[in-house]
């Protein structure tokens, strides 16, 4: 049973770790980043955003690690790893 206890802790603190740690982003000006959510025991980031001449509508999109830009539409978004 201690070894099943030290795995689950390790995950534990393995995932808080990462959630220490979000990247870094550079949003495009006719976007609003309205939050973000860690995914998983990985480097995946799940980003909230609305585009300012819609307001009332939540977006997102997911990141992972060594992604270091996007395109969306004429939006470009950049992003910064630890």
């Amino acid at each position: 049973m201690g070894f099943w206890k030290d795995l689950l802790i390790g995950g534990a603190a393995y995932k808080a770790l990462k959630q220490s740690s979000p990247p870094g982003i550079v949003a495009p000006p006719t976007c609003t980043i309205v939050g973000m959510k860690h995914i998983g025991l990985g480097s995946k980031w799940r980003i909230y955003y609305i585009k300012n001449d819609s307001p009332n509508l939540k977006r997102n999109f997911t990141i992972s690690k060594g992604t270091s830009g996007m395109t969306s539409g004429s939006d470009k978004w950049k992003f910064h790893w630890n």
